[in-house]
């Protein structure tokens, strides 16, 4: 049976978090209570979380990964160790939150009354960056 690992993140609203996974191409469950996760042998887990992306849609030996909701608000990334290992790790976690933060701006600049015009991949010596473009009405 694989450890879960709670990894803390800057995420803390669903809309945006759903929709970022959705691009991802992922079915995520929501709810508002918690629901369990559930192990690669089918076992139902302690760990409970108010999104949940099962182990189906994964690999065939996966565990759900699960973002819990803490006290203030922000989501925790619930992801067994086994799955951090083939790919669900920091740099995973990492795309998922610069999708979220893509939505969320544009959500911002579409009720503020922007324009979107693209959006642009760019190097810098820092590696890739994401650029939003916007124009006013």
């Amino acid at each position: 049976m694989s450890k879960y690992e709670e990894l803390r993140t800057v995420l803390s609203e669903e809309r945006f978090l759903v929709e970022a996974l959705r691009e991802f191409g992922y079915s995520p469950e929501v709810t508002n209570v918690g629901m369990s996760l559930y192990g690669y042998l089918g076992d139902e887990r302690p760990e409970k979380a108010h999104i949940v992306i099962r182990r189906r849609q994964l690999d065939s030996a996966s565990n759900d990964i699960g973002f819990a909701r803490d006290t203030n608000g922000v989501y925790r990334a619930l992801i067994s160790e086994y799955d951090r290992g083939i790919g669900f790790d920091d740099a995973w976690l990492g795309r998922v939150a610069q999708t979220y933060k893509e939505r969320q701006t544009m959500a911002v600049a579409k009720s503020k009354g922007y324009r979107f015009l693209g959006r642009q991949v760019v190097e810098t010596p820092a590696g890739k960056k994401v650029q939003l473009r916007f124009a006013v009405r």
